[in-house]
This record gives C-alpha cells, structure tokens and sequence, in this order.
C-alpha cells in the first residue's frame, strides 16, 4: 500500500515570522536539527518553507496510516536528498522510523513559494502506528 501528500507554502509567511521574535512557534513546529538548518541560510524564510512543505507532504502521504502529528516528523538534509524521520516513541521499539515504511520526499522553492511532494510506502497492509503521546 502507499500514500501520496504535495504541499505548497507562500514564502511570506515565514518571512514575516521573524524567528528571533517567534521562536515559540518555531520550537512548536520544527526540530533543533531543522532550525538549525533553516537558520544557517542568509534567507531561512524559504528554506522554513521548504521543511514546513515537507513536513505537511508526509503528514499528507501517511495520516491514513499514522496516528502522528506534523511535529513530530522530521526533515533531516545531510549533504544528499532530504530524507524523513519520524518520532514514533512507543511504536514497536525504540527506532526513529518502522522499517515497514518507507517515506521519499522531494522539496523545492523559489523566493515565493515552497513546494514538497512525499510518497509513502506500507509494506505491512492492514498495520496503523500512532504516537504514543496525545499532543494538539
């Protein structure tokens, strides 16, 4: 079985939430290692777009599935094509991700717009994982 999510965000909004004044929001919606990232580009606003895109496209591709919300899934860049995490504490052990699912998502952006597009593969059928924590 597979999923699909695309996801596309206006640059602004993110250019406009200065992170030094917001950094609430931006601890609530991405990771250390992902603001890190973002924050290391001379315009972070496209690239928190980007991630923001990403994360969405794989919440789109497998909430069927997973019982997991956008915070919690991860997009890791370390030198080669984006890849996901996802933090699945109490979902069959201690691992990042199941092994029974793989997760491929490409980004993209221009000074305006992020785009990202995910593809899930379920390789268990009937199986859905959730988060062991409740969050909103």
């Amino acid at each position: 079985m597979w999923g699909i999510g695309v996801d596309i965000v206006e640059v602004h909004r993110f250019r406009a939430l200065d992170y030094a004044k917001n950094k609430e929001f931006y601890n609530r919606i991405f990771t250390p290692r992902e603001i890190k990232y973002c924050l290391s580009f001379k315009n972070p606003a496209q690239h928190f777009a980007a991630t923001f895109a990403g994360k969405e496209s794989v919440y789109k591709a497998i909430n069927r599935r997973i019982n997991i919300k956008p915070h919690r899934i991860e997009i890791v860049r370390d030198g080669k094509a984006p890849r996901v995490n996802l933090v699945m504490d109490g979902c069959g052990g201690s691992d990042k991700t199941n092994p029974s699912l793989q997760i491929k998502v490409t980004l993209s952006h221009t000074s305006s717009y992020a785009v990202a597009f995910a593809l899930a593969v379920f390789e268990e059928p009937e199986q859905v994982w959730s988060s062991s924590r409740e969050e909103s």
